[in-house]
């Protein structure tokens, strides 16, 4: 009964915004079995509107008083829509409270299928889960320890199958991957591939990380032996994305005020191979940009707290209530209210670094108060600092910023980067690059450059067939 009593406390972190599903999921150490419990809470997440009506009509949480509801909607969930049932001993209280009602559920459960008109489990799905966008297995190369090149090999030599990129990435059929077309480091699978337990990941010679998180490490493009930060760095892809860009040379600084997530960011940095991070516990606002251990502090890359209404290939979207109310909850409003401030003013502390040339700033985030607004507040208040030409901020990606969140400048708005995950296929994303007035930025378009150049080197197989398939929504 642990492992579902666990479940339910995740779901309330989870409705009190204290983290992300897998966040809350991967990152905690009592979680023993991770890859069941990541399974159910996203599955009662799907299920959660017609659970929380069957608890309702059945009043199963009112009659049985020590039965929680979050606690109630995991173990319904398995009781009705899982094959095996509740996986506990029958004589366990709490399982007794629900299988004393089995009956009345499932009386509820047939009640909601008359009365939408549908005859599977899978037809009760809302429409808020079936609009969901199904992103493909985006899997980056870790070029500490392998090669592109040779991890291809290795994919082929294991009967997977290198294509061309295709029209549409719904078209990657199971066992057929592709090379990314902005990316040099990153290859895209199918959607349902899972590596968890592939002894490429496991090596760290891969890792999964969705295309839009691996985008500020490519704007920042630290040069080998150069200085950089990393303001809020854990869980650590994005660290260990700027150290293999850095070829493991130089000094990167990783700042977390959580102890618990800083301990995850040196296990997978360590796993990725990485010998320059120094992981700092503490809050990077409080250290001084003239401390002289900073002193050559050249690169930052800033991806703060925000809303994550960008994040879509995990279910934490289906966390609200969207018909319910608390007055004792801040509004949306106050929310990105709260949060842009405290966006400003990591920015603002980041560029007070004597040496810093090159601030990327970056959120999880669809929302202009998080974004442009946030970088119309920095430009105004920082006269020293200006935005990064378009052509040195992944010039070969189309969509920018939105001008009419810029007062129309155009021109400001094409050096920024967003995402749509209905049409890009990745997370919702923004990545801005503030530089220092008067520096060259050279260096950022030759690295760029090679990129695409690297790019070039692989010529995959051509697939016959692109025709569109119908997708099963699941989660990957």
């Amino acid at each position: 009964m642990n492992f579902y009593q666990h479940a339910g406390r995740i779901l309330d972190k989870l409705a009190k915004h204290e983290g992300t599903i897998k966040g809350l999921v991967i990152g905690d150490p009592k979680v023993q079995d991770k890859k069941k419990m990541y399974a159910l809470i996203c599955e009662t997440l799907k299920y959660k509107e017609v659970l929380n009506e069957i608890i309702d009509a059945s009043k199963i949480c009112t009659v049985e008083k020590k039965l929680k509801r979050t606690l109630a909607l995991v173990l319904i969930h398995d009781l009705l829509f899982t094959k095996r049932g509740i996986v506990v001993r029958n004589d366990v209280p709490l399982k007794q409270c629900v299988i004393r009602h089995q009956a009345r559920l499932k009386s509820e459960l047939i009640k909601l299928k008359v009365k939408k008109g549908v005859t599977e489990n899978e037809d009760l799905v809302s429409q808020k889960v079936k609009d969901a966008v199904l992103i493909p297995r985006y899997v980056r190369v870790n070029e500490h320890k392998t090669t592109v090149e040779k991890t291809i090999k290795s994919f082929e030599g294991l009967g997977y199958t290198l294509i061309e990129y295709p029209q549409n990435l719904h078209d990657l059929q199971m066992k057929e991957f592709c090379r990314d077309r902005h990316l040099p480091d990153l290859l895209i699978f199918h959607q349902r591939t899972d590596f968890h337990d592939h002894p490429f990941y496991l090596s760290g010679n891969i890792i999964l990380q969705d295309k839009a998180s691996c985008f500020p490490a490519h704007v920042c493009q630290p040069s080998p032996n150069a200085h950089a930060i990393d303001a809020c760095a854990a869980p650590g892809n994005k660290t260990s994305h700027l150290s293999a860009l850095m070829k493991n040379k130089g000094k990167i600084w990783a700042f977390d005020l959580d102890s618990r997530r800083l301990q995850l960011l040196k296990k997978l940095t360590n796993r990725a191979g990485c010998k320059n991070i120094t992981p700092v516990h503490g809050s990077f606002l409080e250290t001084d940009p003239n401390d002289p251990l900073y002193k050559d502090v050249e690169y930052l890359l800033l991806d703060p707290s925000c809303s994550g209404s960008g994040i879509i290939s995990r279910l934490d979207h289906l966390v609200d209530d969207e018909n319910k109310v608390d007055a004792n909850e801040p509004t949306q409003e106050d929310r990105l209210k709260n949060l842009s401030e405290f966006q400003v003013s990591i920015i603002q502390h980041a560029l007070k670094f004597p040496k810093a040339k090159r601030v990327v700033y970056s959120t999880c985030s669809i929302h202009p108060e998080e974004n442009e607004h946030v970088v119309k507040t920095i430009l105004q208040s920082n006269p020293r600092f200006e935005l990064a030409p378009a052509a040195t901020v992944l010039p070969t990606w189309e969509r920018r910023g939105i001008p009419e969140e810029l007062d129309g400048n155009k021109d400001l708005a094409d050096r920024l980067v967003r995402t749509v995950p209905s049409e890009d296929l990745t997370n919702g994303f923004f990545v801005a690059c503030f530089i220092r007035k008067g520096d060259n930025d050279e260096s950022s378009n030759n690295a760029i450059k090679r990129s695409g150049d690297d790019m070039k080197n692989i010529k995959p197989k051509k697939k016959k067939n692109n025709k569109r398939k119908k997708v099963a929504l699941t989660e990957s």
